[in-house]
């Protein structure tokens, strides 16, 4: 993952100058001028692409054909870039590099602008731009669902059209308002005619979920399948990798998937996971993580805690905020980033330059709590409708505090099992009916269980706590016992909201060291449970003069962050 920054209407200088203010890699920054076309890239670099003269201190980018007639910056990783070589290959095509981003360039070549338009067959997290000059035309296109940002300012009558990987890169230029650049939608391709400098912009992926009709057990199976090739391909590169656990099934089951995947004894690095909470606060981020991680005890996990203050992270929210570059910011946004912020130095400091999340869960199964702006129930959020609307609107939060601050900060490089295409569309042709309590599902999750079950059954008290209390649910007719308080209540129902995960967690446990305890542990959001909301009454305080609430509070500290008018936040 890089950093690009170019177009028209700025000097070489100032795209260097601007990729030196994208903190997204710091292997090498390289610019190169086409014409009237200014190309730049800045490093993060976690493959080898042996490509020939490059020199110490550059980037191997931009790449250009052999006959000098096109050039692209490419900003991301191909994941199965190796099985696309040896198609193109087949076909005659020769390669003069190990990497990834020459498979873009050769495509490009093969297939013009049409070469993205098939997601479902390449895996990659991307955003690039491609300069044809036999067309005269500039592109630039990003993947859905926006796990790699892409800002651009675009204006005809000044002949200007510059592209950014960061809201910050557009800094450097003095004639451009910060806000005024706009983010390209995921899945989208924008084309720039360099004669008529006229810009188009064309769809080129929408998700279709994938319904099926197969019993809940087959589903679950299947989507363990799913996730097992897709975190198999997120271990691709020659640099170490560590994933974050903070205990809940997604960061689980995505730890699993990536580190059973990888053979510890041929890579120079160890099994390493990570969390975060407040100092002298009692996490539950903390005491879950440390049962999730007695699950990997068998692969030699080390769990790592990290800490701040609270104090240290109410003084670093304005730098926070400018570091997340939305600039019009809801509060329910604000409270998770600092996971990200303090994380990022240490994986760094600790030799890692990859992080896989478990990122995605949560808008694929609407299956998130109603907290701040966000109003809608559960039953709401299940609907397709619903679940597509939040996985096409990922780009402007969770992966903007993924991808920008985890590479500002290390820079470290986020990858998402759960956000490939085809996992995407299987998740979000998951019925509505597995995603809920009901007797139906109680009765599967309790015969799952009961398989498990015997002596030898290493379960915890709070798996045969789950069990006792299930059963009495199916013994009052599908209804809550009578004595259950409501913290009990809503635990158990959210232990269904992402059911389907749990089942492929137990096909992935009935074949692997990861025992079942590890997924019975539903948990509140990390902002919560690492106690990042505590904080609120003293964001309150120490920020009074910038408004009454935090989401006034954050509004005008995002505003002074981009030195622009309030009311445009």
């Amino acid at each position: 993952m890089c950093g690009i920054f170019g177009g028209v209407g700025a000097t070489q200088q100032e795209v260097r100058k601007s990729l030196e203010l994208i903190r997204r890699g710091n292997d090498g920054i390289t610019t190169r001028e086409y014409r009237d076309v200014v190309l730049g890239a800045r490093r993060h670099l976690v493959k080898q692409s042996r490509k020939p003269d490059v020199a110490p201190g550059e980037s191997d980018q931009p790449y250009e054909s052999e006959d000098g007639q096109i050039h692209l910056v490419f900003n991301g990783e191909l994941y199965n870039f190796a099985d696309l070589r040896d198609e193109l290959q087949a076909a005659g095509i020769t390669f003069s590099t190990e990497g990834d981003t020459e498979v873009f360039l050769r495509m490009y070549e093969a297939y013009g602008d049409a070469f993205c338009d098939g997601p479902r067959k390449f895996d990659s997290l991307f955003s690039l731009a491609v300069h044809d000059q036999s067309k005269n035309t500039l592109l630039i296109t990003r993947d859905w669902p926006g796990r790699i940002p892409l800002f651009y300012f675009y204006d005809k009558d000044s002949r200007v059209f510059l592209f950014s990987s960061e809201l910050k890169g557009f800094a450097a230029i003095d004639r451009i308002s910060l806000a005024d650049p706009v983010e390209l939608v995921p899945g989208t391709m924008a084309i720039l005619d360099l004669e008529s400098f006229e810009l188009s912009i064309r769809p080129v992926f929408s998700p279709q979920p994938v319904k099926t009709e197969h019993p809940l057990s087959e589903v679950s199976r299947e989507f363990h399948l799913r996730l097992k090739r897709s975190a198999a391909n997120r271990t691709m590169g020659d640099v170490p990798i560590c994933t974050m656990l903070s205990g809940g099934i997604d960061s689980v089951m995505t730890s699993y998937y990536v580190l059973s995947s990888i053979d510890f004894d041929r890579v120079d690095f160890q099994p390493t996971s990570y969390v975060y909470a407040i100092s002298d606060y009692e996490s539950e981020d903390i005491r879950r993580a440390k049962n999730a991680a007695e699950g990997f005890e068998d692969i030699g996990l080390t769990l790592k805690e990290i800490r701040t203050s609270g104090d240290q992270l109410v003084e670093d929210l304005p730098d926070i905020i400018h570091t997340f570059e939305m600039r019009k910011i809801k509060a329910l946004s604000v409270y998770p980033l600092p996971i990200y912020y303090y994380l990022g130095p240490v994986m760094h400091a600790d030799g890692f330059k990859v992080t896989i999340g478990g990122h995605g869960v949560d808008e694929l199964l609407g299956a998130y709590d109603a907290w701040k702006e966000l109003k809608a129930s559960h039953k709401a959020q299940v609907t397709l409708k619903s679940r597509l609307a939040f996985i096409n609107s990922i780009y402007e939060n969770m992966m903007r505090r993924a991808s920008i601050i985890f590479m500002n900060r290390g820079p470290i490089e986020a990858r998402f099992p759960f956000l490939e295409t085809n996992v995407c569309e299987y998740a979000l042709g998951i019925d509505r009916r597995w995603l809920s309590m009901s007797t139906e599902n109680v009765e599967y999750l309790l015969s799952e269980m009961d398989k498990r079950s015997g002596p030898d059954a290493d379960w915890t008290e709070q798996m045969h706590e789950t069990h006792r209390y299930l059963s009495a649910y199916l013994d009052n007719n599908g209804a809550h016992p009578e004595n259950a308080d409501e913290e009990t209540i809503h635990e158990m129902e959210k232990l269904f909201w992402k059911l389907p995960l749990i089942g492929a967690g137990i096909h992935a446990s009935d074949e692997s060291f990861l025992p079942i305890k590890v997924l019975f542990n539903p948990k509140l959001r990390g902002q919560h449970g690492s106690g990042i909301t505590s904080l609120e009454d003293r964001v309150l305080e120490r920020y009074r003069d910038l408004g009454t609430t935090d989401q006034e509070i954050f509004h005008q500290m995002a505003a002074k962050a981009f030195n622009i008018d309030a009311e445009a936040v």
